[in-house]
């Protein structure tokens, strides 16, 4: 079952500093969940709205879930903390973007939507937040692929040489 995501004039919302909060099954954001290992998981999210003392209008959201991640490293299924907190400048239609204001990545910006899907903007910025190679932090955590066989010889090149002989 799809859940259908609220919509917001993100302009409006801003102006009128509004704010949602919610949550949503990992299986009902599609993009993120074909990254995943685990697609049972929840996140919570919170979206705020305001505006600044020069007029400039933003959003504010809030990310916070655990994600099973697959390690890069020993291909098991790994827990990765979600908390994303991201303040987006709104820049409506027409208008140019700030790249100085930017530089300092303290926000990023996002075109003005008259309507906007809450749940792509979620997905967006925990895409945005998933490491590039996952892995667990500490090598000892990762499961050993390889899987010890007593009778087989230590070495591949042993078991070769046992062929050989056959011959």
């Amino acid at each position: 079952m799809v859940v259908s995501s609220p919509i917001i004039d993100s302009l409006e919302f801003s102006r009128q500093g509004k704010s949602l909060t919610g949550s949503v099954v990992v299986s009902d954001l599609p993009r993120l969940a074909q990254s995943l290992a685990d697609t049972g998981a929840k996140l919570s999210w919170q979206l705020g709205g305001e505006k600044d003392e020069e007029g400039k209008l933003f959003l504010e959201l809030v990310v916070e879930g655990v994600l099973s991640l697959t390690c890069q490293r020993c291909l098991a299924e790994m827990a990765w903390p979600v908390s994303v907190i991201e303040r987006l400048l709104l820049v409506p239609d027409g208008m140019p973007w700030p790249e100085d204001e930017l530089e300092d990545d303290s926000m990023d910006a996002i075109a003005a939507e008259r309507e906007l899907s809450v749940l792509t903007l979620v997905e967006d910025e925990v895409l945005l937040a998933l490491p590039v190679v996952p892995r667990h932090a500490d090598r000892a955590m990762c499961q050993s692929l390889v899987r010890v066989d007593e009778d087989l010889p230590a070495s591949p090149f042993a078991l070769l040489e046992q062929l050989k002989k056959k011959h």
